[in-house]
């Protein structure tokens, strides 16, 4: 959820949902602006961890893809704790 606090060096889950009227191809996960995960069957979701300062901010988005390549984009900021 936006503005989640997450605890460094250990594992989390990023779930998205993403629907589209012919179909989704697939859905790619960053962690500021860096590709983490990509995942191309429902339900949407990413297992990763990061390190970083504790209170920083992150930017997480997930990208769906439809199967013509369009595309459509969400982010949320969480912080390290």
């Amino acid at each position: 959820a936006d503005g989640a606090l997450i605890t460094r060096n250990t594992n989390f889950n990023i779930l998205a949902n993403a629907s589209d009227n012919v179909a989704i191809s697939k859905v790619e996960f960053y962690i500021d602006n860096s590709l983490k995960c990509t995942d191309t069957t429902a339900p949407y979701a990413c297992t990763t961890k990061f390190g970083g300062k504790p209170k920083a901010s992150h930017t997480i988005t997930a990208k769906a893809y439809d199967t013509s390549n369009n595309q459509s984009s969400n982010s949320i900021t969480i912080t390290a704790k």
